[in-house]
């Protein structure tokens, strides 16, 4: 008879979404009662509760990682290539965003690649917070980037018609100054939510490394540099390296105005970019992580 009991506590519970004391009142009996049936009918097999999680999405190691680098949110994709990555990445944008968000977006392989999957967004405002990179090998620029995001949520959009890295910091003062880049420099406190792609500090690996000038990018080399993101360079530490050098040659936002955005979502995979994340989680740059089981892997490890 207390089977049946449980099992009809569980329905109204579970199925009509009754409160404890509903049931109780319904069953003659304390709401206590109620709460000891339903752990009785979850531990008796009475209640099965299955959790549908996509089967690409690697459910324990991505609570690990999360809990391991105090995380809000870590999404491991199985043996996922970049369109894997970004749509994840869209489809958490798609829950994310609201109307009254206003979107920062870097730039990055990983990133470009979600111009194929972005699905229908909340009406968010969406600010560029880097400039062009041209020593970047992107198929699509950043600003085609930027108009597909905007064209995504149908909200106002701000584009660093500039590039990221200039030749001298006169230059870039310059550029700052200028009514078409300052607008936009203006927006970058107002962003709430942020993606941004992570360059590993390698030759191959950041493009902002090649985007520098020798002689730069060698003393950072000397000074640890493990990791780009935006316009911070970062030792393994966390610790941005460089000084002021590399800020003062970009458009971009800064560390400090980076480390300000309540929400910023990391998309990076493959294991060679486990020392380059680990970094910018360390630097207190990231909220929410999207990568694939070989970083995850690595990070863990």
């Amino acid at each position: 008879m207390e089977h049946l009991v449980a099992g009809l506590a569980a329905r109204r519970f579970y199925l009509d979404g009754r409160t404890k004391k509903q049931i109780g009142d319904e069953l003659g009996i304390s709401r206590f009662k109620v709460a000891r049936l339903l752990d009785q009918a979850l531990r008796d097999g009475i209640v099965r509760i299955e959790i549908d999680v996509p089967p690409e999405i690697d459910l324990e190691l991505s609570e690990r990682l999360a809990a391991r680098y105090g995380l809000r949110q870590a999404i491991v994709v199985r043996a996922a290539d970049r369109r894997q990555l970004a749509r994840v990445c869209a489809a958490v944008l798609a829950q994310r965003l609201s109307d009254d968000d206003v979107l920062g977006v870097s730039w990055g392989q990983t990133l470009h690649a979600l111009t194929d999957v972005l699905p229908r967004l909340p009406r968010a405002a969406v600010v560029q917070m880097v400039g062009s990179i041209p020593a970047a090998d992107l198929q699509v620029t950043s600003l085609e980037l930027l108009k597909r995001l905007g064209e995504s949520t149908g909200g106002p959009v701000l584009g660093l018609h500039a590039p990221m890295i200039v030749d001298s910091p006169q230059i870039a003062a310059s550029l700052r100054s200028a009514d078409y880049v300052a607008s936009t420099v203006a927006a970058f406190p107002s962003i709430t939510c942020a993606i941004v792609g992570v360059g590993s500090w390698r030759p191959h690996g950041s493009s902002v490394r090649a985007a520098l000038p020798p002689a730069l990018a060698a003393r950072l080399d000397a000074e640890g540099a493990v990791a780009d993101i935006c316009s911070t360079v970062l030792n393994a530490a966390g610790e941005p390296v460089g000084g002021t050098t590399v800020a003062d040659l970009s458009i971009a936002i800064t560390t400090d105005q980076l480390r300000a955005i309540p929400d910023v979502m990391a998309i990076a995979g493959g294991a060679g970019k486990a020392t380059a994340i680990a970094a910018a989680i360390k630097a207190g740059l990231l909220h929410r992580l999207i990568t694939d089981t070989s970083a995850a892997q690595a990070l863990t490890g």
